[in-house]
């Protein structure tokens, strides 16, 4: 393995600093409350840390897949990553934009990092829940909307 996963992240934002390298991660996303589905997320953020742990260079993919509370499994991104061996640590930011969320319940991100040789090198599961709310127009007091327990 020449690949060890340090950090994980589901976001609104992320930004590396090109002077320092420090990752910087913006509203962490564990739930998402809309009033109605499908909906789309305006931006999403997957962030990884990783340490390269050979003296090797690393070639190799990454698929991202998402998995929905009805159990379909959907790829919504791939690419290249290469590591020259000089490169001790990594940071990949993936960022979607306009993201569909086309059900309540439980969702999962799996991000896996895959080598020439299609071996599992590291692999992220990011767990997201997508809950109905009530979306309550302005102006109107709790007292005067039905339901509603305070």
């Amino acid at each position: 393995m020449s690949l060890k996963l340090n950090f994980s992240c589901l976001s609104m934002g992320a930004s590396v600093d090109q002077q320092t390298g420090n990752l910087s991660v913006f509203d962490v996303v564990e739930e998402i409350r809309t009033p109605q589905v499908p909906a789309h997320v305006p931006s999403l953020v997957i962030s990884l840390t990783l340490e390269h742990v050979n003296e090797l260079a690393f070639n190799g993919k990454v698929f991202i897949h998402v998995l929905t509370p009805d159990g379909q499994q959907q790829m919504v991104g791939s690419g290249e990553l290469r590591v020259p061996p000089e490169q001790k640590r990594v940071k990949a930011v993936f960022r979607f934009g306009a993201f569909p969320v086309l059900s309540f319940g439980a969702h999962r991100f799996v991000v896996s990092l895959m080598d020439e040789d299609q071996n599992k090198q590291a692999e992220a599961v990011l767990d997201f829940d997508v809950v109905k709310v009530t979306q309550v127009a302005q102006g109107v007091l709790l007292a005067e909307k039905p339901g509603v327990i305070y």
